[in-house]
């Protein structure tokens, strides 16, 4: 999912966010997985997972079977124009 996700850079065994993008992680179950979100960083352990979110500068540390997905934001006016009224 890493190396898929768009504004996620590798760099080693760590993966950065880049600037202007909002990345949200789910841990858990499907339907009842807890989310990370403004996820700054992860780092991958031989064991676990360490994620790093922006909001209160929290770590998590998760083991590889309770990661459940990934959701990832562009920064704003990425997006092109859209269809509306004027």
């Amino acid at each position: 999912m890493l190396e898929a996700a768009p504004g996620v850079e590798r760099d080693g065994d760590a993966y950065t966010v880049a600037d202007g993008y909002s990345v949200t992680v789910y841990i858990g179950d499907p339907g009842q997985a807890m989310e990370v979100s403004e996820v700054a960083a992860l780092r991958l352990q031989t064991a676990f997972c360490e994620v790093t979110s922006r909001e209160h500068h929290t770590a998590y540390f998760v083991e590889y079977s309770g990661l459940h997905g990934l959701c990832v934001r562009p920064p704003s006016g990425a997006g092109g124009r859209r269809a509306g009224f004027s």
